[in-house]
């Protein structure tokens, strides 16, 4: 078996990027232009939401100054894999949680890999998370909820912050043009291939995709009247991944390369009317573009998909009552798609796929071209009624969709393509309830129904199922929430959610024609989580979150249940950050269970390949070890005069030099096993100047 020793020093030089990353960020003593407040009824909070705001969680250690990556260490978060970018809410699939910013969906929040979040956290006010049961202005998501929201320009002057480092080189600029308009520009280019490059880590581009990526940022705020501002936001992002993992056999090595990217614009236009009324408008267009290539000897398997996405949502916020609040909104959201694809049936992999690291596919090989239109329409209305110690929250969100595929069956010679249609519509009512039981203790509870489109890569003819509807969800969550000071407060949900309608591979050995993928899949994931959080007081904030949970899946009515692919049934992450006048001191610790692999119980030779086979055991039988880390980072901040600003810090990666087991690979012939491992110890001294 080929030795892993390799993969220390590429860890060692992706820490080294790791620690030495931190945003570019607009100087904090800046202050924002205030936020629009609206009178009346305050809505009722989701009853499993957690908002921080992004100054505070860019302080937080672990995540490199990049407040969206402070999601990773929140309750409800399953630890996703060393190097993957992957957002698991609840034991919902990645695909299966909604991503927004100012409203808008994006596709992705991280950037390949997990190294960086896809919008620059200097332009963030705020960071939410609702792993579940959120309200009806939200929909398309069986799973959890994310959203981000811009921050208000600086009110004065202009302002440059630079920042270079083993992981990317930034600017931002931001700058007042007049009394009412205000603009700033944002860019970001990643720079890890070249310091990985810089190093000796032959072994890094086997176990670890190696990201190269950028993504930039603008932002106009133009005041109208009193109460009324019109936004205008672009964002872009893009990735390029390259895994090699060579063999003196050339039909033995394997290459993995994938490019993706989007851009969104949208305006934001928000009025605030003299009787405490809201309107918020926000118009968006944009573009997805995704292609793959997995490469195993001679035998490619390409993937490609170009994207329009467009949407509006629209919301008007009203008093009609003396403590109630109603809110009516319409969310549109439209997919017009052209994809390609070649190659294994198997590549790309689905969750619940029986497969070990590196095997290569098989020889069922095939290939198709197709079209997907997806377009939902949805209006929503949610009242929220403040009934003194009671607040009531029901809502109701109607999903239309309409979604056509351009071939109905797959290509056969010459035959005309005969397309597919199918129009749905999805009730989703929604209900959220609070009661104060004294000043310091509240009960919440939570539930709905929730759907989402198929995926237009699941709709092909010969891969998919032209004909799949949407997927389905029920999501269930109460808990108490105690203020215990001011400033220190604790909070235990409990959740369930049962999933239905998923897309998954059929399961007779010949599927039927266009029918490689049905809509039999089921599953569910209960557990609770406790969150205990201190809010700043006297230089201290820090968290402490603890989730429990099982999820499981089944691919059909009459099949056994099996765990879930990302199952991870305790997950524990403690955050502390103390300042000491200039000096702050940061420690985070994080335990995960090892997530769930299907054992190997023996081999066979396989002549007609000239390889080896493995003989699996039970589906997710066995688990990796389990994780555990600790992190430490130190601050000091020195005032260089005419308002720049110097930051040295040390961070301390894994202090315990533990070595912890990210996947597990085989022999040749599966009779022996190792385990790669992720990060070893590491310390790195940076600096930031900002002016």
């Amino acid at each position: 078996m080929r030795t892993l020793r390799g993969l220390s020093l590429a860890a060692f030089a992706i820490a080294t990027a790791f620690a030495g990353v931190t945003s570019a960020q607009v100087p904090t003593d800046l202050q924002p232009v205030p936020e629009v407040v609206v009178s009346g009824a305050r809505p009722a909070r989701d009853a499993s939401e957690l908002k921080l705001n992004a100054a505070q969680a860019r302080r937080a250690p672990g995540t490199q100054g990049d407040p969206a990556k402070v999601i990773e260490d929140l309750p409800g978060v399953t630890r996703a894999p060393f190097g993957s970018d992957q957002l698991v809410l609840w034991g919902a699939s990645p695909r299966e949680s909604h991503l927004s910013v100012d409203g808008v969906e994006i596709p992705q929040l991280f950037h390949g890999s997990g190294i960086r979040s896809t919008v620059n956290g200097a332009l963030l006010q705020s960071v939410t998370l609702t792993p579940g049961a959120y309200g009806a202005a939200f929909g398309r998501g069986i799973g959890g909820l994310v959203r981000l929201e811009t921050r208000d320009l600086p009110r004065d002057g202009t302002h440059v912050a630079l920042d270079l480092n083993t992981l990317d080189a930034s600017v931002l600029i931001s700058s007042t043009l007049s009394e009412r308009v205000r603009v700033a520009v944002a860019a970001r280019y990643g720079l890890l291939d070249r310091t990985l490059s810089a190093v000796s880590a032959p072994d890094v581009g086997a176990f670890f995709a190696v990201p190269r990526y950028r993504d930039y940022q603008a932002k106009a705020q133009v005041g109208l009247r009193s109460g009324e501002s019109l936004e205008v936001t672009v964002l872009g992002s893009g990735d390029d991944l390259t895994r090699f993992v060579g063999s003196s056999d050339p039909a033995r090595s394997e290459k993995l390369d994938t490019d993706s990217s989007f851009e969104r614009v949208y305006l934001r236009y928000r009025r605030r009317f003299d009787d405490g009324a809201s309107v918020e408008v926000v118009p968006w267009l944009g573009r997805d573009t995704n292609r793959s290539t997995v490469v195993f000897g001679s035998v490619p398997a390409d993937l490609g998909q170009r994207s329009l996405r467009f949407g509006l949502r629209a919301e008007h916020r009203s008093l009609v009552a003396e403590h109630a609040t109603l809110r009516l909104g319409m969310d549109f959201d439209g997919t017009d798609a052209d994809l390609s694809r070649a190659g294994s049936l198997l590549i790309p992999a689905r969750e619940g796929d029986v497969a070990v690291f590196g095997q290569p596919p098989g020889d069922d090989t095939n290939a198709d071209a197709w079209q997907a239109l997806a377009l939902d329409v949805a209006p929503y209305a949610t009242l929220d009624w403040d009934l003194g110690p009671f607040t009531l929250s029901p809502g109701l969100r109607c999903d239309g969709y309409l979604l056509e595929t351009s071939r109905k069956t797959p290509r056969v010679g010459q035959t005309p393509a005969i397309g597919q249609a199918a129009l749905d519509a999805e009730f989703e009512p929604r209900l959220a309830a609070r009661l104060r039981l004294s000043a310091r203790v509240a009960l919440f509870a939570a539930a709905g129904l929730y759907s989402q489109p198929p995926a237009p890569a699941d709709l092909s003819a010969v891969f998919g199922n032209p004909a799949l509807g949407p997927e389905s969800a029920t999501h269930v969550s109460f808990g108490e929430s105690v203020d215990i000071t001011s400033s220190l407060s604790a909070n235990v949900t409990g959740f369930y959610r049962s999933l239905a309608d998923l897309a998954v591979r059929a399961q007779l050995p010949t599927p039927k024609l266009a029918n490689a993928l049905t809509s039999t899949g089921q599953g569910r994931s209960y557990g609770a989580q406790i969150l205990l959080r201190q809010q700043p007081w006297h230089g201290f904030f820090g968290w402490l979150s603890y989730t429990i949970s099982r999820s499981e899946r089944r691919d059909s009515p009459d099949a056994s249940e099996r765990l879930f692919d990302y199952d991870e049934p305790h997950v524990l992450t403690i955050v502390t950050s103390q300042e000491f006048n200039d000096w702050t001191m940061g420690l985070r610790f994080r335990y995960a269970s090892g997530a769930p692999r299907t054992p190997v119980i023996g081999a066979f030779f396989d002549e007609r390949d000239d390889r080896y086979a493995p003989i699996f055991g039970e589906q997710n039988a066995q688990r990796l070890p389990s994780f555990w880390q600790v992190d430490v980072r130190f601050d000091r901040k020195f005032l260089l005069g005419q308002g720049a600003r110097l930051l040295m810090y040390l961070e301390l990666l894994n202090v315990t030099n533990r070595a912890n087991g990210e996947e597990y690979a085989y022999s040749r012939d599966f009779t022996r096993r190792g385990v790669i491992t992720g990060l070893p110890f590491v310390g790195v001294l940076g600096a930031r100047l900002e002016r």
